[in-house]
């Protein structure tokens, strides 16, 4: 497919318009606290809206209409548990976080257990956020490919170079303000495409909108509750808790931006607006799907093709090639909000591995005392670094029909041994040993990897993916509670 001239007027001006943006709020970077927390003078409501931003990726603008496409509203069963999760992480690990003036929030285990609990933290963040992000810049890349019929790999690495671009130079202001702008950029493409939908399907928009309701496209709680299940309410609502407390608490990723705040009260708002806009935002996009679906019914001499239909996130990309107008901005917006969505969590993603890798790994190694110059630099080839192998992870997952879950299995691996060990901190002062809590959240991965290996093959015993991170959680934090503090280990670290 070809854009016409006012598509790529728009898509120009978008790109324009972000690189601009990053570029000037991105300058006179000097030291890594103006890098990594912006000097901690950012407003409340400038991260609460990065946070959506970082949130709401390719994942939801795509995947997210895709599922309700296929499906119904059953990943709204996940809020409840996901602004619980967020109060959770406002009363608890923000505290923790702002007390210890941490740039990282792995710092603060290496305060309250030592260097070993601190280290082992930060290498399942990378694990866990490499993998994590990886996916959802496939999903973007893998809707622009199928709008423009380009090679995945041309897609994947240009989206990542221009990502890589005003993260190396300017750090998390150039990421916030950017994320502002993408943020209101596929914010606004939804919603257009909304109408677009609603005027183009055939019918009065009340028929369209009840042969959804009782096809089941706006179906969301399913109820009951079982260890071989994956879309019952309660257990979506347990599993959002957890894991939005250690997406959002024990991430750097996100974190990092509440962390941007200068005090704790403006770092606490930050996340209740996020907790408030973040659901009418995903609704929209769930609504997205379902028009959609109405869209396709009432044209049944429209025949999408089998590799659309196998891969769901595919559906949204085949209708803005297939169903726009082309050449009058639609297509243009559409695209540039596919963009905006992949570019906000990857560079969002890339500046967050950096931060942690210089602050948690390099100058604990480093033991001489280096100037900022050097640990800036430090932390640009490592945003360099990782967005390369972001790269290859996208491309290692090329051929996953799950995409939307994905994510959630392969994190969940990982993000119950960071929780469990957050929370031990959190919620006790003196139990906790800095050497077994490094023990206890590998051991927990290295249970939850033989469990999904073992019911992968066989799928005698079964427990469903969203149990894992329960799972992973309280293993880690029994452990670690068996065990007392030595404040030794944590007053000689260095």
């Amino acid at each position: 497919m070809a854009l016409g001239w006012l598509d790529i007027a728009v898509l120009i001006a978008y790109f324009a318009i972000t690189l601009a943006i990053g570029l000037w709020f991105g300058r006179r970077e000097r030291t890594t606290h103006d890098f990594f927390l912006g000097g901690r003078r950012q407003h409340w409501l400038l991260a609460g809206v990065s946070i959506i931003a970082t949130e709401i990726s390719a994942l939801t603008v795509i995947a997210v209409p895709g599922d309700a496409f296929h499906g119904d509203w059953s990943y709204l069963q996940m809020y409840a548990g996901s602004f619980i999760g967020r109060i959770l992480i406002v009363l608890l690990l923000l505290p923790a976080f702002y007390g210890g003036a941490v740039t990282t929030v792995y710092e603060y285990l290496g305060q309250r257990f030592g260097p070993w609990t601190r280290t082992t933290a930060s290498l399942m963040f990378f694990a866990s956020r490499i993998f994590g992000s990886g996916i959802r810049l496939l999903v973007a890349c893998l809707a622009v490919s199928e709008i423009f019929q380009w090679p995945l790999v041309g897609v994947v690495v240009a989206a990542t170079g221009v990502a890589m671009i005003y993260a190396t130079f300017g750090g998390i202001k150039a990421i916030l303000w950017t994320d502002a702008f993408q943020a209101l950029v596929f914010v606004s493409a939804a919603v257009t495409l909304i109408v677009v939908l609603f005027l183009y399907t055939p019918g009065h928009y009340s028929q369209n909108f009840g042969d959804a309701y009782y096809a089941g496209k706006f179906h969301t709680f399913t109820g009951g509750i079982s260890l071989r299940s994956d879309k019952g309410f309660w257990l979506l609502t347990i599993n959002a808790v957890f894991t939005t407390m250690a997406a959002m608490g024990t991430d750097q990723d996100l974190t990092q931006r509440m962390l941007t705040c200068p005090n704790l009260k403006q770092s606490q708002r930050s996340l209740i607006f996020n907790a408030i806009a973040g659901f009418p935002i995903v609704c929209t996009f769930l609504f997205v799907g379902s028009m959609l679906w109405a869209y396709y019914e009432s044209r049944p001499f429209e025949t999408i093709p089998d590799r659309v239909i196998e891969q769901k996130a595919l559906i949204l990309p085949y209708f803005i090639a297939h169903g726009l107008p082309s050449n009058v901005g639609l297509q243009g917006l559409m695209v540039a909000a596919i963009f905006a969505a992949a570019m906000g969590s990857l560079s969002s993603a890339i500046g967050a591995l950096a931060s942690t890798a210089v602050t948690d790994i390099y100058r604990p190694l480093v033991k001489a005392q280096r100037s900022e110059s050097h640990y800036l630099r430090v932390a640009r080839a490592f945003t360099v670094f990782f967005g390369l192998i972001l790269i290859f992870v996208a491309l290692a997952f090329q051929r996953a029909d799950e995409l939307l879950w994905a994510v959630f299995e392969w994190v969940g691996l990982v993000f119950g041994g960071m929780l469990g060990v957050f929370v031990l901190g959190v919620t006790t002062k003196h139990r906790g040993r800095d050497g077994v809590n490094a023990l206890a959240m590998l051991s927990s991965v290295g249970v939850l990897v033989v469990l999904k290996m073992y019911q992968d093959a066989a799928e005698i015993v079964y427990i469903a993916w969203p149990w894992w991170i329960v799972i992973g959680t309280v293993w880690t934090y029994a452990l670690g509670a068996m065990f007392a503090t030595r404040r030794s280990s944590v007053n000689n670290q260095t």
